[in-house]
């Protein structure tokens, strides 16, 4: 689990700031309705449109706030680690590439070295001394 901090946090670490900031975009949004829907001074003041859009303002505002926080906070260091599948999966792919690679490199050494012994020339890791070339 993670560690809880029992020390006091900031206010942007907390869920006062994003309430605050969606109580004041609300309290604007509904305002603003209020004023405007009402039609001018000759007409009461709507009541109910100015709480209608405070309540919308509010709850989107709220729920954007929280979608960004989310988005930009990084995942902890632990979920990272371990043995995941996508991790093996890359690990073991690796491996068979570098199998496959070392199998190819052996088939052409492989294929180089017979070359070389159908053409009469001694293998490349053997020293040719003591033998007698033959001069024509």
């Amino acid at each position: 689990m993670a560690e809880d901090d029992k020390g006091r946090r900031s206010l942007l670490e907390t869920v006062k700031a994003p309430l605050i900031f969606s109580f004041a975009m609300g309290f604007v949004a509904g305002f603003v309705t209020l004023i405007t829907a009402s039609g001018g001074t000759d007409n009461p003041a709507r009541l109910d449109l100015g709480l209608i859009a405070f309540g919308i303002a509010f709850i989107a505002t709220l729920l954007l706030i929280s979608m960004l926080h989310l988005a930009s906070r990084d995942n902890p260091e632990h979920l990272s680690e371990g043995s995941g599948v996508n991790r093996n999966s890359e690990e073991l792919y690796r491996q068979q590439v570098a199998k496959r690679r070392e199998q190819a490199r052996r088939k052409q050494a492989d294929e180089a070295a017979q070359a070389r012994r159908d053409a009469g020339e001694p293998p490349a890791d053997e020293p040719p001394y003591g033998r007698r070339e033959d001069r024509s």
